[in-house]
């Protein structure tokens, strides 16, 4: 919420500022998360994951994690795995070995069972083809670029596998190397849910965090936006978006108990989608 010069409250109607309407709110399903709304005459840049929001990675990165993690006497259902959605892997996996194993796994069983999930990967990958785009959020980046607003990715995803990914997906012309508008969670010092990724992406393309919106599908990356202190959208309620009971299940579970929404002692604001 703002206010006019006048002192009246200004609200955000479709992303445009107004001293009318009842709620602030985007247009097509995107869904915001916090209080912190940027209309779009006041937009620095758009910010991006990639899994599951710009690219639909995640039902073919489900199948490595159910058949590596047996081998390695781990279990994942489907409803863990959008629950760590966002976290870097070597996250997931340590966190994972110390809720099931009640220890620390050292640093040879993470490079071992990483090193085989990415055999894994590419073995699904031959087998199912590539991954399609998200066509409603790709919609947004393209459009923000057209109108002359600054894009990045922030993801979690190996490097490798996030370059091939835009190539196939026909996004590799609007983020790349070559624009320095990719950052992945092993060029900064803490990964998602911690805000470092989401800090450098707005650094990457010259724009304040706090005038950037950062659109995700994970809660771990929800949580890094809302770190970073941006406008956080979760696209996951888009019309068009390629959901699932066990994405449903794992956003219900984690809607039910957002502690980091809020600072200590801070009453939580709901902003309607």
């Amino acid at each position: 919420l703002h206010y006019s010069c006048r002192g009246t409250p200004v609200v955000c109607w479709n992303g445009r500022s107004s001293e009318r309407g009842p709620i602030m709110s985007l247009p097509d399903g995107q869904r915001t998360v916090g209080s912190h709304f940027v209309a779009d005459a006041d937009l620095a840049g758009l910010l991006f994951d990639c899994d599951g929001t710009l690219i639909d990675t995640m039902p073919l990165f489900y199948h490595s994690w159910a058949e590596v993690c047996p081998q390695h006497g781990l279990s994942m259902s489907e409803d863990d795995f959008y629950g760590f959605a966002g976290k870097p892997l070597p996250d997931i996996v340590r966190e994972m070995h110390r809720a099931q194993k009640g220890t620390d796994a050292t640093d040879a069983f993470v490079a071992a069972f990483l090193a085989e999930k990415k055999r894994a990967h590419l073995q699904a990958e031959e087998k199912l083809g590539a991954p399609a785009p998200i066509a409603c959020v790709v919609a947004l980046a393209r459009g923000a670029l057209a109108r002359g607003v600054p894009v990045c990715l922030a993801t979690s995803g190996l490097r490798e596998h996030v370059e091939r990914h835009l190539e196939s997906a026909g996004l590799a012309d609007i983020f790349n190397s070559r624009l320095g508008n990719v950052v992945c969670a092993a060029e900064v010092a803490a990964g998602k849910p911690a805000p470092d990724i989401f800090l450098e992406a707005a650094r990457r393309i010259g724009a304040d965090p706090a005038r950037c919106r950062a659109f995700e599908d994970g809660e771990a990356g929800l949580a890094s936006a809302h770190a970073a202190g941006c406008h956080v959208v979760d696209v996951t309620s888009m019309a068009g978006y390629p959901s699932c009971d066990g994405l449903r299940r794992a956003k219900q579970a984690a809607e039910a108990s957002r502690a980091w929404l809020s600072p200590p002692g801070a009453a939580a604001v709901a902003v309607p989608p």
